[in-house]
């Protein structure tokens, strides 16, 4: 009996080994993959499109001037004298209350000022004389010719000349050019007298003008004559001899004009100048000069020298115009 709980023993012995031997397989947890973080993409944006900064429009060699509009009537500035009304200044000028409160936006007459300074309108609209308004005179027949333009750091030159087509002869020409944006606005205003005082029948005369602090840009110009009166002539010496006359470029920018004036005349001249216009090949105004003499005074018969540098706008220099002028020395008769 022992023997044989012993076998049995030894049966399940043996059946727990081969159970346990079937089952003896260690299952390992599998390695997790790794894998790397994979990096958010960076959104490229596309990069605007560099927008140049605005530069200045460059001159051009001639600036398109605008078509010279018909003339309107310039207004009249009045100061506010003690005393004055608005009454009293309609009647003064013949134009209308009304016409002087709209152009002044005067709602209440009690507050004017001495001092003030009043816009009188001189169109035909506002004159006392419904229907029959007195003619404008018109401006002097003097053409402008196209200008030349000449930029520096902080300004910009304007030169020209003028051309008489009048019959009498002209003092205290006044020249006004306009800058004008692409509407016809105006974008800078400069105005200048003539380099020679006296503006006789069918003459040439040069003047320059500056725009200070200038526009950074100009698509077009207008350029006119803001007044002009006529001249005094017997005031003028004009009886003067330009000889022996020397012009010459001296060095990458300059050039000189010098010789003398010779007073071919009955009279005395005293302040005696000469007024010099350089012109490129173009016939461009390229410079323009006053040049006093030495001696300033001269006696009939007598003779001054002149001489002058000049830094034209470009070179080389082709032409040049001068015109010697003085004043007379008047007698107690005159």
């Amino acid at each position: 009996m022992k023997h044989l709980t012993h076998l049995v023993f030894i049966a399940l012995f043996l059946l727990l080994a081969l159970f346990v031997a079937g089952c003896g397989e260690v299952i390992t947890k599998p390695t997790a993959t790794i894998f790397a973080p994979t990096a958010t993409p960076t959104t490229t944006r596309p990069s605007a499109t560099p927008t140049s900064s605005p530069t200045g429009t460059p001159i051009p060699a001639t600036p398109e001037p605008t078509h010279t509009p018909t003339p309107e009537p310039t207004p009249i500035i009045h100061t506010l004298q003690a005393g004055d009304t608005l009454i009293g200044l309609a009647r003064e000028y013949g134009v209308t209350v009304q016409a002087i409160q709209e152009a002044n936006g005067i709602t209440d007459p009690r507050g004017l000022l001495v001092g003030q300074q009043i816009i009188i309108p001189t169109d035909p609209e506002a004159r006392l004389s419904a229907g029959t308004p007195t003619p404008e005179p018109a401006p002097p027949p003097i053409d402008v010719s196209p200008l030349t333009f000449w930029r520096q750091s902080n300004a910009l030159w304007a030169l020209g000349q003028v051309f008489s087509k009048n019959d009498v002869s002209l003092e205290d020409v006044l020249v006004q050019v306009d800058l004008l944006d692409a509407e016809g606005g105006i974008l800078a205003s400069a105005q200048t007298p003539l380099q020679q005082y006296m503006l006789a029948p069918g003459e040439l005369a040069g003047f320059d003008l500056r725009f200070s602090p200038p526009p950074s840009s100009f698509i077009s110009y207008y350029a006119h004559i803001v007044s002009a009166r006529p001249a005094h002539a017997s005031f003028y010496h004009r009886d003067l001899t330009i000889e022996n006359v020397l012009a010459q470029e001296a060095g990458e920018s300059v050039y000189t004009l010098s010789g003398q004036v010779v007073n071919t005349g009955a009279d005395p001249a005293r302040a005696i100048y000469v007024s010099a216009i350089l012109y490129d090949g173009d016939g461009q105004v390229v410079a323009v000069r006053r040049m006093p003499t030495d001696p300033a005074t001269l006696q009939p018969g007598e003779t001054a020298f002149f001489s002058a540098e000049f830094i034209p706008v470009r070179l080389p220099v082709s032409d040049y115009r001068l015109l010697a002028e003085g004043q007379r020395i008047l007698s107690p008769n005159d």
